[in-house]
């Protein structure tokens, strides 16, 4: 019995101690997947035209528990143009998903 507890405590301190931010390396991954299905979905877009060649996470903000908000630079193949996207992301049972996204400029 003590070792049941034992074990509990220690399962909710490790859960505790997660951070309530998506780590730069998982925004980036996140937000990658989902502009490369965008652009398999939408071909006349610039996302479908050119494949999307990196993503610079900018800064991650939250804005509630389990949401935060990304802004991030995509860069499409090519050296066609970079855009500088928001992304709104909201962390589900198995990790982050993709929930928005604004376009707030192309350079």
């Amino acid at each position: 019995m003590k070792r049941f507890f034992l074990y509990g405590v220690c399962l909710f301190i490790l859960t505790a101690c997660g951070g309530r931010l998506p780590s730069p390396h998982t925004a980036e991954r996140v937000v990658t997947k989902h502009f490369k299905k965008y652009g398999k979905k939408y071909k006349e877009t610039d996302f479908g035209r050119y494949k999307v060649e990196k993503v610079e996470i900018d800064h991650i903000e939250e804005i509630q528990k389990n949401l935060a908000s990304v802004e991030a630079f995509t860069y499409l193949a090519e050296g066609s143009s970079v855009y500088r996207v928001r992304v709104t992301l909201q962390r589900k049972a198995l990790g982050w998903r993709y929930q928005s996204w604004e376009n707030l400029g192309k350079r």
